[in-house]
């Protein structure tokens, strides 16, 4: 698939993504997300923890949804990179992702189900339902890679305008990096992502993100990810804390905007 064409039936198909934005002359922003479709566009629905890097990545003007890891894709996924515009609505009271996306995400996260699949679940969690919801006006469709490891990862390179590439990495702690399939004659800021998930729960979810500066296949300045290897498996009080920092996050942002 090439041009333009609304790429719905791989959106709906794909379990987890990539979404990256510029970000002027510093490398592009990076977060894994869970890919949805809001009518025929693909969206991304972020808890309100998220509100600065949903903002950030709306004011940065092109950027790319990629489908690269076919782990809790369905029937008729493909790798793909879609590259556009986002736009932001602040869905302060969650109608809109209640209404149009939340049964997408209950069947592609399952950890959501925990938070919001039952009316009394959705009363105690009403936190939860309220989204920065992000909306890509495709722009192009092309071809993407396929993640298949550890050494895999997408590479987006800001050479006045996003280029984006599925690489593999020999070494993770080498600097400079060698990248092999780095889009050549490219140089400029560039990010370095990959995630591991848990199958088939999805309950530990490592997104990892290392930046540098890209040029001729090799990633100088490197500043690593804290973190590659999938997290371990927690413990009850890790579930706990984890789940009361996303629901303080989630409050902080809402009433700082003014929504409660």
């Amino acid at each position: 698939m090439t041009g333009t064409t609304t790429p719905s039936a791989e959106v709906r198909a794909a379990g987890v993504a990539e979404l990256l934005w510029r970000r002027g002359d510093q490398p592009p922003g990076a977060l894994g997300v869970v890919p949805l479709l809001l009518g025929e566009l693909p969206a991304v629905a972020l808890p309100w923890a998220q509100v600065e890097a949903a903002r950030a990545a709306a004011a940065g003007g092109e950027a790319a949804l990629v489908l690269s890891d076919p782990r809790l894709a369905g029937p008729g996924w493909e790798p793909l990179v879609v590259t556009g515009r986002l736009t932001l609505v602040e869905d302060g009271d969650g109608s809109l992702f209640t209404e149009q996306l939340l049964d997408q995400e209950l069947r592609k996260h399952p950890p959501s189900r925990a938070l919001a699949d039952s009316p009394m679940l959705r009363r105690e969690h009403w936190w939860y339902l309220p989204r920065l919801v992000l909306l890509l006006d495709p722009v192009d469709v092309v071809p993407g890679g396929r993640r298949d490891g550890p050494a895999d990862a997408v590479l987006a390179v800001d050479d006045d305008g996003l280029h984006v590439r599925t690489v593999r990495v020999a070494d993770w702690d080498a600097d400079p990096l060698e990248v092999a399939g780095a889009p050549p004659g490219v140089r400029g800021p560039a990010v370095l992502v990959g995630q591991e998930i848990s199958v088939p729960d999805a309950e530990r979810w490592t997104v990892h993100v290392t930046s540098g500066s890209c040029a001729e296949g090799r990633l100088t300045g490197v500043r690593p990810a804290e973190r590659r290897a999938l997290e371990p498996v927690p413990g009850l009080r890790a579930r706990v804390r984890r789940q009361r920092a996303l629901e303080r996050g989630c409050v902080q942002a809402l009433r700082a905007a003014g929504h409660r």
